[in-house]
């Protein structure tokens, strides 16, 4: 599938992803917050799915950060703190 198609499938679904959590926060009633939590949860399946098949066609490349460079990062959060 195009690059440009499956980013916006993304973009599409982290928005969905965005509603979803907003409506099952902010729900009253038990029965609403059931069916926001329920559309929350499918479509946090999609967007994984999404994202790995956006892996497996090479549009995203994964590196694992090195040990060294969390270090340097969580020490400068400290510093701010």
């Amino acid at each position: 599938m195009n690059k440009y198609v499956m980013e916006d499938l993304l973009t599409l679904t982290k928005s969905l992803v965005t509603l979803y959590l907003n409506g099952t926060i902010e729900s009253s009633n038990k029965d609403v917050r059931k069916f926001m939590e329920s559309g929350l949860d499918e479509t946090l399946k999609l967007q994984e799915m999404i994202y790995n098949a956006m892996v497996e066609d090479g549009f995203y490349t994964i590196s694992n950060v090195k040990d060294s460079e969390i270090t340097k990062l969580y020490d400068k959060l400290n510093e701010c703190a």
